[in-house]
């Protein structure tokens, strides 16, 4: 099962490595020019955020239990864990697969088709 995750695991290691850098490059920032404080609460408090969930999938990992949605124990498509490999839950796909399934509207003419050229732009 290891080997399986390998790549994914890689990956959310440079991402923990990523995001240690940007806590830690943007606290000394702060410390320094102290402006805007509450864009940088917000910033802050994403970076920690996104830094816990990568964490806590390299975590499940290790324990073996990682790729499995946490509140129905169903197994998440690995397809999907290579794009979002801190998914917790298959309903963190939702609006992914809502995008893939839309369409794009039909339009009906009832007049000449227009032909736009590059003159027109």
């Amino acid at each position: 099962m290891l080997n399986k995750f390998s790549g994914i695991r890689y990956e959310l290691q440079v991402m923990k490595e990523e995001l240690t850098t940007r806590l830690f490059n943007h606290s000394m920032f702060e410390m320094t020019y102290d402006t805007e404080q509450g864009k940088s609460y917000t910033l802050m408090h994403h970076i920690k955020e996104e830094l816990q969930d990568v964490e806590r999938a390299l975590m499940k990992i290790d324990k073996g239990v990682y790729g499995y949605c946490e509140d129905t124990g169903e197994e998440i498509p690995f397809e999907k864990l290579r794009i979002l490999p801190t998914a917790r839950t298959k309903y963190d796909f939702y609006f992914q697969e809502l995008y893939e399934r839309k369409t794009l509207p039909q339009y009906q003419y009832d007049h000449e088709e227009t032909y736009i050229t590059g003159s027109d732009f």
